[in-house]
């Protein structure tokens, strides 16, 4: 109800036109602060992420070590009666982490028993003298170095062991 004297607020004839001079000052004032709000989340952001990548190549090397040590420790298993059952196991280990660098001088066979592994030297070469259910076991060790942006910020050794029975 209007009281006597007061007329009633004009109503605009489109919406652009209510709008038109009061949002357009605010929207100009606000340019800058959105830029700077952008500029300070940023390095945040970039860091978040950053750290996720880098979390996420860690687990992949680390699951491709525990499979490799595992097919490894499967197949110096299966080497009864070999002359040296260590080097193939070596070498399918290294093949099957190839996508991650590992190297023969990380990779370590053993043999539970009397019987040695080596690097295919003939003073540790187990001679087929295994015995059916001894422990044919598989370690590997490798370092991984965590980044951010690029520089280094934490070195250290990912490390996988597998057993499995000699057959």
């Amino acid at each position: 109800m209007l009281r006597a004297g007061r007329q009633p607020p004009a109503q605009p004839t489109s919406p652009p036109d209510r709008f038109c001079g009061a949002e357009r000052r605010h929207r100009r004032g606000e340019r800058g602060q959105s830029t700077v709000e952008f500029a300070l989340v940023l390095p945040l952001l970039l860091l978040l992420v950053t750290g996720v990548i880098q979390f996420g190549l860690l687990f992949d090397h680390y699951i491709t070590l525990t499979d490799a040590v595992r097919s490894g420790a499967r197949t110096l298993a299966l080497g009864r009666g070999l002359d040296d059952p260590c080097d193939p196991a070596v070498k399918q280990t290294v093949n099957s982490a190839s996508s991650i660098g590992l190297t023969a001088s990380q990779v370590t066979p053993s043999l539970s028993g009397s019987d040695t592994c080596g690097a295919g030297s003939y003073p540790n070469r187990t001679g087929g003298n295994e015995v059916q259910g001894d422990q044919a076991t598989v370690t590997a060790t490798q370092p991984f170095t965590l980044s951010v942006f690029g520089l280094p910020i934490y070195n250290l050794n990912l490390s996988a062991s597998a057993s499995d029975a000699v057959e």
